[in-house]
């Protein structure tokens, strides 16, 4: 399903829409969209077994929620902004994906204090509804960007 197709499903609501790319559709100046999307949706598992203690690795707060250190944060402060900044759709995505960072944090933040509930809360209320926007936000501008 192409980058249209998908997004006008997505925005209907359909979640069931699966997003298959050709090799010119999946790259914008350096960034892979299936790869970005994929990272970014592996975060929740990540944080349910840190939730659930089953997770082997330790995240750390100040890390988590830096919205500039991961594979889309780099690229949205280096080419990503030199490239695509000006359009509407960059400052979006650069917005929610700020946010979702921090949602992380959160996430964490109430798991170190204990508070179980808040940290699940956060975690399937604001941190999926960004996760969500990402992916949406993502998908808009790789479409606007290709024209």
């Amino acid at each position: 399903m192409s980058l249209k197709d998908w997004l006008k499903k997505k925005l209907a609501g359909d979640d069931s829409a699966k997003l298959e790319l050709s090799p010119e559709e999946e790259q914008l100046s350096g960034l892979n969209l299936q790869e970005v999307l994929g990272a970014h949706m592996a975060w929740k598992q990540k944080l349910n077994s840190t939730l659930n203690g089953t997770s082997s690795e330790r995240y750390e707060v100040s890390t988590i929620s830096q919205d500039n250190l991961c594979v889309l944060g780099k690229w949205l402060y280096g080419p990503g902004k030199k490239l695509y900044s000006k359009l509407p759709e960059y400052e979006a995505l650069r917005k929610i994906h700020a946010d979702f960072h921090i949602c992380a944090g959160e996430v964490l933040i109430e798991h170190e204090k204990g508070n179980m509930q808040k940290a699940k809360e956060i975690l399937n209320g604001k941190f999926r509804d960004a996760s969500n926007h990402i992916q949406l936000d993502l998908v808009r501008l790789f479409n606007s960007a290709k024209g």
